[in-house]
């Protein structure tokens, strides 16, 4: 009988608690709410609701296909949203824009993008990659995905020269920077000096 009203008495507080307003804080800034989007135009190859697994899958198969490969058009044909809002101020919105700038960019001689991690969550996918560029210079780049189950509906970047001398005796990725060589089977961790 005890057990019983302390479950009860639990689940009346977490009733309370989901009606009660946050105590964390939304900022609204105009012009970049998307809360108004209630449609996603999504690929048929996502699914909507998926277990943490299958969106790890999900995202590790983008990062790789993405990044390592570069192939961009297969990437986000296959896991963006036609409609993908993108945050990035020098961008449009739109997959097919994004793979009309992208797809360039992504095949410039001398670029590489190297996958540190990708942290994928139920709602935001963050993939933090080293941006070789072909002048021999490196940027730490953080890419941020909203999704919807598997489709990839918003994108934020934050981009960072990447310093030769540092403060920091970590900086960026690690002492050693470790690496992820994505493949299709599972993903291989290899030790770089950076």
């Amino acid at each position: 009988m005890f057990s019983s009203h302390l479950g009860m008495g639990a689940l009346l507080l977490c009733i309370q608690g989901a009606t009660a307003k946050s105590p964390f804080r939304v900022v609204d800034i105009p012009g970049i709410n998307t809360n108004n989007i209630t449609v996603w135009d999504c690929p048929s190859t996502t699914s909507p609701h998926a277990s943490q697994f299958l969106l790890q899958k999900a995202m590790d198969d983008f990062a790789y296909t993405f990044y390592t490969e570069k192939n961009v058009k297969r990437a986000f044909d296959r896991y963006v949203a036609s409609n993908y809002v993108q945050h990035n101020p020098n961008m449009p919105d739109g997959r097919d824009e994004a793979i009309q700038i992208l797809s360039p960019l992504f095949q410039t001689e001398g670029s590489t993008f190297e996958i540190a991690r990708v942290m994928v969550g139920p709602e935001y996918t963050t993939i933090h990659i080293k941006f070789g560029q072909a002048d021999g210079s490196s940027m730490n780049v953080m890419d941020v995905y909203k999704t919807e189950g598997t489709c990839i509906v918003e994108h934020w970047d934050c981009l960072q020269a990447m310093e030769n001398k540092t403060v920091s005796s970590h900086p960026y990725f690690y002492t050693f920077l470790f690496i992820q060589r994505y493949t299709r089977k599972h993903a291989l961790c290899i030790n770089s000096l950076s």
